[in-house]
Order: C-alpha cells, then sequence, then structure tokens
C-alpha cells in the first residue's frame, strides 16, 4: 500500500512543544523520515508573527538561528524536496487583512528566496493561511500569496493544507460531504487556478465519513488540474484536548481507505508523532509498529 512519503515539519511551534532539538538531532531525523520513505519536507510556516525559522531583516528577527539553511542544505544532501512555508502574521491572519497578508508576504518570498533559492532541495511553496470555508478574504490571499509565488517561480508549485468542517471539531454545525464539496467548488472557481496541490487533513471527520469527503475533493481537483494529496495526521484528536500520536490501528485504518483517492500522502508531523527519536516514547512506538506491520521492514 501506498506509505506516507512527506512530512510537515513545525519549528516555529504554536500548539506541540518544541523538540529543543541540535542540528545533529535534526539531521538524524532526516535519515529516519527517509527511512520510511518520506522524500518531501514542508515547513509549515518560514514565518510567524515576531517569529522566523532564519534570520530575517524583513520582518527583523537578526537574533534568529538559519534553521531554513540547514533544512536546506541537508535535503539537498539527501536528495529530498522542500516546500517553503510563507509568512503568517496570526492564525486568522490578522483578522483577514489579505493586503497586509500579501504585501507581507511580499517581501518574505523575495528575501527567502534570495537566501535559499538555489539549493537543489527547493520544490516549492506552502501557503500556510488555513480555512474550511470561504472567510476572512481566504480567495483573495490565495490569489494573491499564489501570484508571488508564480512571479518569483512560475516552474515550482503552490500547495495549501485546508481542513474539513467536520463533526471532529464543530459537532453542532459541520458541512456534510456534499456541502463541503459545493464549498470547495465555489473557492476553487475563485482562487483554484494558482493551487498546484490541495492536502486537505483527514482527522477533522470521523475515520468512516472520510471516503465521502475525500472523494468528493479528488473529484475537484481533477477538474481543477490540482494535484490531491492527503495530509493523514499522525496525531489523535477524538481523546484528549492535547495532542499525543495516534494509535496504529486507527494510523493503518486511515492509510488503507486513502489508497484510492491520494496523489501522495504526506503527514502532521513526523518528528513528534511518528519518529524513533521522538520526544513521546508512543511515537517511537508507533514508528516501530509501522515499519514492521504497514511496510514490513
Amino acid at each position: 500500500m501506498t506509505p506516507i512519503t512527506g512530512t510537515f515539519i513545525d519549528e516555529i511551534t504554536h500548539d506541540i512543544p518544541s523538540s529543543n532539538w541540535s542540528l545533529a538531532e535534526w539531521a538524524n531525523d532526516l535519515d529516519n523520515m527517509q527511512e520510511i520513505g518520506i522524500d518531501t519536507v514542508i515547513f509549515i510556516r518560514g514565518g510567524y508573527g515576531r517569529k522566523t525559522v532564519y534570520p530575517s531583516e524583513v520582518f527583523n528577527t537578526p537574533y534568529r538561528s538559519d534553521f531554513a539553511k540547514f533544512i536546506f542544505e541537508e535535503t539537498s544532501k539527501r536528495g529530498m524536496n522542500v516546500i517553503m512555508g510563507m509568512y503568517i502574521s496570526s492564525l486568522d491572519w490578522n483578522h483577514g487583512d489579505a493586503a497586509g497578508e500579501i504585501r507581507k508576504n511580499r517581501l518574505f518570498v523575495d528575501e527567502v528566496y534570495a537566501r535559499y533559492g538555489d539549493y537543489p532541495s527547493f520544490h516549492g511553496w506552502y501557503i500556510p493561511q488555513e480555512t474550511c470555508i470561504e472567510e476572512l478574504n481566504i480567495c483573495e490571499v490565495f490569489n494573491g500569496l499564489s501570484s508571488i509565488c508564480k512571479e518569483k517561480t512560475p516552474d515550482k508549485p503552490v500547495m495549501i493544507s485546508p481542513y474539513f468542517k467536520g463533526a471532529n471539531i464543530d459537532a453542532a454545525d459541520y458541512l456534510t460531504p456534499e456541502q463541503n464539496a459545493e464549498e470547495w467548488a465555489r473557492i476553487f472557481q475563485k482562487c483554484g487556478q494558482g493551487i498546484d496541490i490541495c492536502a486537505f487533513q483527514d482527522g477533522p471527520v470521523p475515520t468512516e465519513d472520510m471516503p465521502l469527503y475525500f472523494r468528493g475533493i479528488k473529484k475537484l481537483c481533477d477538474e481543477y488540474h490540482i494535484a490531491h494529496w492527503i495530509n493523514s495526521e499522525t496525531f489523535e484528536r477524538d481523546v484528549r484536548c492535547m495532542y499525543y500520536p495516534i494509535p496504529f490501528e486507527e494510523l493503518k485504518r486511515k492509510l488503507s481507505l486513502h489508497q484510492e483517492y491520494a496523489d501522495k500522502i504526506i503527514t502532521f508531523e513526523f518528528s513528534h508523532f511518528l519518529s524513533p527519536q521522538s520526544i513521546y516514547p508512543s511515537a517511537r512506538n508507533l514508528n516501530r509498529l509501522y515499519k514492521a506491520e504497514y511496510l514490513n521492514k
């Protein structure tokens, strides 16, 4: 069966704890990723508020270490791809300030590409402004940010990773698979032209309903010539308020369901929830089970 071949990396942490790894430990984890077939890493955000993954003149963060350079260097050595997360001012992108996000990201893209654009592993861009519905000028944001990327690097793909307004996050007011397909048909009609990869998060909907949701999105992606990836989450949503590694049986079930409609399966995210050197002991066990019982290693 198709394995997980991509992962987000979340070094500007928001809702999961920092692992506080050294660069040597990060290098080891890239090897750990490759061991299970991961060939693509995605910065979930390159800048967030007043934090950046490199020392930025644009955002006045000269004190930040150059983690981005390290990742581009190490992935280039390993023949891996990097999709660079763009800048996001806040999780609601400054209350829907599309013009502000576009202005800041134009400066961000110029700076990032000047610093890292020559690395062989530089594969594309990720728009970190996540949504489940058309809200807060999201189409203006998607159009503006994708246009910036295409102007700078017309040959490189632009990726988004939305989430379903599903029963796992809003049991009282969720969208059915049909309603979700209608909502995203409207969104893609307005701003799908600049999107090359769409990787919906699978966790917001109950596992048994995933095929219905993803079949609708797969059909839409095919219509708009968008690669249909799936972000199969390796953390649990339905047991605790905090995020912990998913049970292996649940991960295996999800992956089996995704086989028929995923062009590529990625995850949020390997280093915390699936790595053999994770700060969570259960993630190390999940890695062992995944390799032995899913990959037959």
